[in-house]
C-alpha cells in the first residue's frame, strides 16, 4: 500500500507531493486545480527505487504564485497502474509535513551526547590521577619499614 504525503522544506519552497512504497514502477502523479491537470509551476520528479524493491516519486508545486486562500482548489493525484482508485490529497497547510518546527531535530541529542562524553572523560581522568597517586604511595616504602629492612650494626 503506497504512502502519499505532502512535504515542504520552508514556507517559501514548493510543496512536494511524495508517494513511496508502491509497486510496480508504472505510476503517474500530478497536480490539479479545479479538476484540471496543471503543467505550469509543476516540477515532475523521476520514479526512483527504494531499498526494499518498491518505488517512490514526487511532483512539486510552486505555491508562491497563488494566495493561500486558493489552496483548497489544488489536489495532488497519484495513480498506480492496475489500481482503480486514485490517491488524492487536498493542498492544505494542516497536512503538510515540514521541518519548520525544529529544523535540526537531532541537535539537542548531539549536544547531550557530547556533554556526556566530556563528563565521562573528566571523571575517567580524575579517577586515573587518584588511582596513580594512591597506587604510588602504596608501593613506596615508608621510612619506618625501610629501617626494619636494613640490618643494624653489631647485629648478625
Amino acid at each position: 500500500m503506497p504512502s502519499v504525503s505532502l512535504l515542504q522544506k520552508s514556507p517559501s519552497s514548493p510543496v512536494s507531493c511524495h508517494a513511496t512504497g508502491f509497486y510496480p514502477d508504472r505510476a503517474a502523479m500530478f497536480w490539479t486545480r479545479d479538476g484540471e491537470q496543471l503543467h505550469h509551476d509543476v516540477d515532475h520528479g523521476e520514479i526512483l527505487p527504494n531499498h526494499d524493491g518498491s518505488f517512490q516519486m514526487s511532483v512539486a508545486l510552486n505555491v508562491s504564485s497563488f494566495p493561500a486562500e486558493h489552496w483548497g482548489k489544488y489536489r495532488c493525484v497519484f495513480q498506480l497502474s492496475g489500481v482503480k482508485e486514485d490517491h488524492v490529497i487536498v493542498l492544505d497547510r494542516a497536512v503538510i509535513r515540514s521541518n519548520r518546527g525544529n529544523p535540526l531535530p537531532l541537535l539537542p541529542l548531539i549536544i547531550g551526547a557530547a556533554v556526556a562524553a566530556l563528563a565521562l572523560l573528566l571523571i575517567a581522568g580524575v579517577g586515573l590521577l587518584v588511582y596513580r597517586k594512591w597506587n604510588g604511595k602504596k608501593n613506596t616504602p615508608s621510612p619506618a619499614s625501610s629501617a626494619e629492612l636494613t640490618p643494624l650494626e653489631g647485629q648478625h
